[in-house]
Formats: structure tokens, sequence, C-alpha cells
């Protein structure tokens, strides 16, 4: 769907044009250009500039082709299907959070990776091993108390459903919910 911004917008350029306040087709190019770039819809739109005159068409194939796919992302890999099926390749595709989250904790206030102020090489792979160390003892201690923490604790049920399909709460993570807390 289109935005209402970009309609307004090549709208208020139209009447800047009409009104001879905007003139040029290098100055009307650079304000249409600045709408249709704002909003990122170029490939969606026909522009028509001239001196005097600004006039845009919508490209009604290439709206509906975008409509078909909104909602919806694709994952590609050079994986053969033999070896991974899609389920699986999405899986592994959202399994690349933790590692983000990972790289983060480590690089930030939790694990203070950086900045590394040693100057001898085997004083930084040290200051990084305790560092890889301290996350391996906090991601252990995650999985010890995952019982206590929201944690999903059937691991083993990630393996078979579907990971498109809508998340839903187990019914033990609907008792956790729903008991008072002390």
């Amino acid at each position: 769907m289109i935005c209402s911004g970009h309609r307004e917008g090549a709208g208020k350029n139209q009447a800047r044009v009409e009104s001879a306040k905007l003139v040029g087709k290098d100055k009307i190019g650079v304000a249409a250009g600045k709408v249709v770039n704002r909003y990122k819809v170029s490939k969606h739109f026909e522009l028509t500039i001239t001196d005097d005159a600004l006039s845009f068409a919508r490209l009604q194939d290439s709206i509906a082709a975008e409509a078909a796919l909104d909602g919806l992302y694709i994952i590609r890999t050079s994986v053969q299907a033999q070896r991974m099926d899609a389920p699986t390749c999405v899986r592994t595709y959202k399994s690349l959070a933790q590692v983000e989250r990972a790289f983060r904790l480590i690089k930030t206030m939790d694990l203070k990776v950086r900045p590394i102020h040693h100057h001898l090489e085997n004083r930084v792979r040290a200051h990084i091993f305790l560092c890889m160390l301290a996350y391996y003892v906090e991601w252990h201690m995650r999985e010890v108390w995952r019982e206590l923490m929201f944690s999903d604790e059937d691991q083993a049920a990630k393996l078979i459903r579907d990971p498109v399909a809508p998340a839903q709460r187990s019914d033990e993570a609907m008792k956790k919910v729903q008991k008072p807390h002390a």
C-alpha cells in the first residue's frame, strides 16, 4: 500500500508547480526526488517532469506485486535442500538473534570487551578469552535457571514446530503468568 505521506508530498509539489512557485525541470526533479526517496516508492510511480509541469502515475502492477509479498520475508541459502529443508533454514536464520545478542553483550557494558587497553598480543588474547568465559558462564546459568526465568522450556519442540507460525503460550507458561508473584 502506498502511504498517504507520499501522496501528500507529491500533491504539494504538484500544487507548487501549478502555482508557479516551483519552476524549472531541475528544481522540480529535486523536489519530487526528495518525496520519492523519503518514502522509497520510486519503483511504484512514473514521473513526468518538464520545466513547468509535474505529473505522476501509479504503476498498479508494481504496487500489486509488492502488496502480494507484504508481510513475507525470503531467506536464500546456498545449502542444498537435501541437507537443510525450508523450516530448518528458517529456524537457523532465527537463531542468529542469539548470536547477535551474545556479541552485543560482549561488546557493551555487560562484559566490556571494548575498549581493550592492552598492548601485548597475549594480554589481548587473555582479555578476549576471559570475556568469552564470562559469557559462557552467563549462558550456562541461563540454561540451568531456565525454569525460573520466562524462557522456552520445551527445547525439543523447537525442532519440530512450524518456525513461521504465530507463537502460542504453552500451558506451563500460562500457569507462570497467572501465578501470583511473592
